[in-house]
This record gives structure tokens, sequence and C-alpha cells, in this order.
């Protein structure tokens, strides 16, 4: 026999099989009712999930809403934070160059003494021929290293200068200058 028979055969018999079983329903009233009420069961248990689920949906709509929020304030902080730190480095740029200059000067005046042999001349204003000169009076009492001990204490000790700076409190600039003053107090 050819293989289409076969299956013929087998579909033919299945659908005698089906027509021959009796309608599977309940018959029995207590089964109807037990039926019904599983279907309410049911039909309130996917009420409720409905319910959470829409609950739970406006809850992450809200953490979404209220993260967006967040990220809006911490990003307005954060360009506030950045225009301060453009203007502490404005500011520190401005303070360096006139720290810088201040050295300058210092520097230039301490060698223009040098080279006076220890008299200070200031010169009169223009139009008038006067100078003044005066003789360096005696190591004022207060010297730098007393004002500044622990500075040259660290200084001693080999510190770095940073390390001084940071342990004093000062700026590096600052410690700076203050050994370079030591150092030409010391010369004079």
């Amino acid at each position: 026999m050819q293989p289409w028979v076969y299956i013929v055969l087998v579909g033919a018999v299945a659908i005698v099989y089906a027509l021959r079983l009796p309608a599977r329903g309940p018959s029995d009233p207590a089964e109807k009712q037990s039926l019904k009420d599983t279907e309410a069961a049911l039909e309130l248990y996917m009420a409720d999930i409905e319910r959470e689920n829409n609950e739970m949906i406006q809850l992450v709509g809200s953490i979404k809403q209220q993260s967006q929020n967040t990220k809006a304030a911490l990003q307005e902080e954060i360009g506030g934070l950045r225009e301060q730190v453009a203007e502490l480095q404005k500011n520190m740029l401005l303070l360096d160059s006139r720290l810088t200059a201040e050295e300058k000067g210092l520097l230039q005046l301490t060698a223009v003494v040098k080279n006076n042999g220890g008299k200070i001349t200031a010169e009169a204003p223009p139009g008038s021929a006067e100078t003044v000169t005066s003789e360096p009076k005696a190591k004022p009492i207060s010297s730098i290293k007393l004002r500044y001990p622990r500075l040259f204490e660290l200084h001693e000790q080999g510190k770095s200068i940073d390390s001084i700076a940071k342990t004093a409190g000062l700026q590096r600039g600052e410690v700076q200058l203050i050994l370079q003053l030591a150092k030409q107090e010391e010369s004079v």
C-alpha cells in the first residue's frame, strides 16, 4: 500500500472515534457552579494583576520623572560649580601674577640696595633734583625667622617647599618668598 492510504485510514479512525465520544460537559449543577466560581476568581485575579501593573507603571513613571528632575538639578549645580572653578582659576592666575610681580619687585629692590652698598635711595619726583639718602638701620627686632619659626624649622629638616606649605597652611609662592627673604636678610 501507498503511504497516503495509511494517512487517510488513520484520519478516518480518528473522526469515527471523535464522533462516538459523548460531549464532555459538566452535567452536574455543582460542577457548573464550581466552574463559574473558578472563572469569577480568575477574573478577579486578572483584574488585581492589571490594577497592580497599572500602579507599577505609574510608580516607574514617577521614579523616572524624579530621576530626570534630579539629573537636571545636578547638571545645573555642575554648571554653577564649573563657573566657580573657572572664576577661581582666573583669580588664582591673577594672584600668581601679582605674587610674581611682587617677588620681582622685592628682588630688584634688594639688588638696588646691595648695589648702593647698603644705602637706600629714593629719587624725588620729576622736576626736583633732590635725592634722599639714608643709612640702613640695625637689623629689625622682628626678623623674618622670628616671624615664621615653624617654617624655618621644617626647612632645616629638609622638607620640600610643597610639604612646608601644606604643613604651615601657606601658599607655595609665599613659602618660596619667605625663604628668599630670609636668605637676603642673612646676606645683608
